[in-house]
């Protein structure tokens, strides 16, 4: 049986078709492409580590995301889909470590990271 150049093509990346359980850690989540890629990849089944300077944003962020796991089998123990971590960016060093901390406490690893964070004003 022959096999088209496009099923290859597509079988070659399934593996990133099954967002489910992957902790993925969003800077600039609190507007925009952050906020829409944090939804996005909530309803894909993903744990969402929203990260920004705007914490009430962001709280309201994974307000949003964190209703619908109700009758999710994707959360975690805690029922926690989304976590708000205020992060800025142009912070010195043991800031960012120390946001850092708080989002791989919360769920013992992040899996990918995605820095959409802008700095305004250089």
């Amino acid at each position: 049986m022959a096999v088209s150049s496009q099923h290859v093509a597509t079988s070659k990346h399934e593996s990133w078709q099954d967002l489910k359980d992957k902790i993925v850690m969003v800077t600039g989540a609190s507007s925009g492409i952050g906020w829409e890629l944090c939804i996005d990849l909530a309803k894909s089944g993903c744990k969402i580590i929203a990260a920004a300077r705007r914490i009430n944003r962001l709280k309201a962020l994974c307000d949003e995301i964190n209703s619908f796991g109700i009758s999710s089998c994707h959360t975690n123990p805690s029922g926690v889909l989304a976590l708000a971590v205020q992060l800025d960016v142009s912070a010195d060093g043991p800031a960012i470590e120390a946001s850092v901390r708080k989002a791989w406490d919360a769920f013992g690893r992040i899996d990918a990271l995605i820095n959409n964070a802008g700095i305004t004003g250089i």
